[in-house]
């Protein structure tokens, strides 16, 4: 069933650690393509980031009056930034992305006209559907993760193609209602399918992946294993169920 616009107040929870110029260009992009639906704009940033970094989101929060600025009170690292993230969002709907431009800002716009098409819970971004692409991504890991996606999209019983990128758009009751675990950056698909699991409907869009121009990543190869343990576990044991 279609979604008119007008029901949809998104808010847009990017993580951000350090980044400056890359936030920057994720605000500006976010907004040029708002069609009214943007409630807020969260910026969760590590405390841990460099001076710059804050006087730069502070900048934001000024100039543009969706941004708000929200320094990260739990032990740093991905997971719990969405999470408090997810806790502080008023809309009815909640995007999750970073403010390294890793995540593609038009991607967003997109999914909300997904939802508008379709009346879903929940949106996932794919670098995997015709359209998608991965640009400067590392050639072992993009056969692993095309490993992974085949081999849990069977168990999941599954059409998505992307379980593993974190740039989704979630309901609030999804993003708020569900208990996350995650801490690192298995939250990517934790986010994914925790609310598979418990019967939110899912639509995906194509996105790009394309490498970071500024900072380092922070999820290094091992902890890839973090998502193969999330995934297991969330299939074996989690439990819970959408309000009708």
């Amino acid at each position: 069933m279609k979604k008119p616009l007008s029901d949809i107040h998104l808010s847009v929870v990017v993580t951000v650690y350090s980044e400056t110029f890359s936030v920057v260009e994720t605000v500006k992009r976010l907004l040029a393509l708002d069609r009214g639906y943007i409630m807020e704009i969260l910026l969760v940033v590590a405390p841990r980031s460099s001076e710059e970094c804050f006087e730069v989101c502070r900048q934001l929060e000024k100039d543009f009056p969706l941004v708000k600025l929200y320094v990260q009170k739990m032990t740093p690292g991905l997971g719990w930034a969405y999470r408090e993230g997810m806790a502080n969002a008023k809309g009815n709907y909640v995007a999750l992305m970073s403010g390294d431009l890793e995540t593609e800002p038009e991607s967003i716009d997109r999914m909300v006209r997904k939802i508008e098409e379709t009346g879903c819970d929940c949106v996932a971004a794919s670098r995997w559907l015709p359209g998608g692409s991965f640009v400067n991504y590392d050639k072992v890991k993009l056969i692993l993760n095309w490993i992974f996606q085949k081999s849990f999209r069977i168990l999941y019983w599954t059409k998505l193609t992307d379980l593993t990128y974190g740039l989704k758009i979630l309901s609030a009751e999804a993003a708020q209602q569900i208990q996350w675990e995650g801490t690192l950056h298995e939250i990517a698909i934790e986010t994914t399918v925790k609310p598979l699991r418990a019967g939110f409907t899912f639509e995906e869009v194509p996105t790009a992946w394309i490498g970071r121009t500024e900072g380092v990543s922070k999820n290094k190869f091992l902890r890839n294993f973090r998502y193969v343990g999330m995934a297991i576990q969330t299939l074996l044991f989690y439990r819970y169920k959408k309000s009708s």
